[in-house]
This record gives C-alpha cells, sequence and structure tokens, in this order.
C-alpha cells in the first residue's frame, strides 16, 4: 500500500494521506524527524489515513512523548476514523487515541 506526506506551502502541518501501517512507519518517521528538527512543534493532519495499525499508533504516541520530552508542541488535526479505530481496538483511554500536547 501507500502513504503520501505532504506539507502545505507556509504551513508548519505534515499531512498523512494513505496507509500509517508497519509497510509505511520508516517513512513516516524520517518524515516526522525531518518536519519536527527545525520547528518548535508538531501538527499533523490524519484527516486522509485510510489505515492505522499498531505500528502507525506506536510512531504517533512516540512522537507525541518525544514532544513533551523536548518541551516541543505536539498535535493531531481531524484524526481519520481509522486512526481512532486502531487506538480502540489497542484498548488506548479516547485521549490518547488521537494524542495533543501543547
Amino acid at each position: 500500500m501507500n502513504l503520501k506526506i505532504t506539507t502545505p506551502s507556509g504551513s508548519n502541518v505534515l499531512c498523512f494521506a494513505g496507509d500509517l501501517d508497519l509497510y509505511n512507519v520508516d517513512a513516516a518517521r524520517e518524515a516526522l524527524l525531518h518536519h519536527f528538527a527545525d520547528r518548535p512543534g508538531l501538527e499533523l493532519d490524519l484527516a486522509a489515513v485510510s489505515t492505522c495499525d499498531a505500528a502507525g499508533m506506536q510512531l504517533l504516541m512516540a512522537a507525541g512523548r518525544s514532544a513533551v520530552e523536548l518541551g516541543k508542541s505536539f498535535v493531531i488535526h481531524r484524526p481519520a476514523p481509522a486512526v481512532e479505530k486502531c487506538g480502540e481496538l489497542l484498548g488506548l483511554p479516547p485521549e490518547t487515541r488521537s494524542p495533543r500536547a501543547n
């Protein structure tokens, strides 16, 4: 499957579209690290994520923890139903299914 990662011009938001899963988590991690390196925080738009598995959710949660540890903001905008469903299946409480840290 496929994961498309874009940053709208002039935006701090990183947009993921497609599959946030085991097969694409390495590319997603690299994009997160690159995007996060020179910004005061990280904003993700996950509205177009079509599938999310445990590897994808683990990446999102690790990114949120790293942001907090570094004193940076981390916000997920518009988590797709696939992201919410994955968190539910993993037994995560609703407030951690789409992590938001400021």
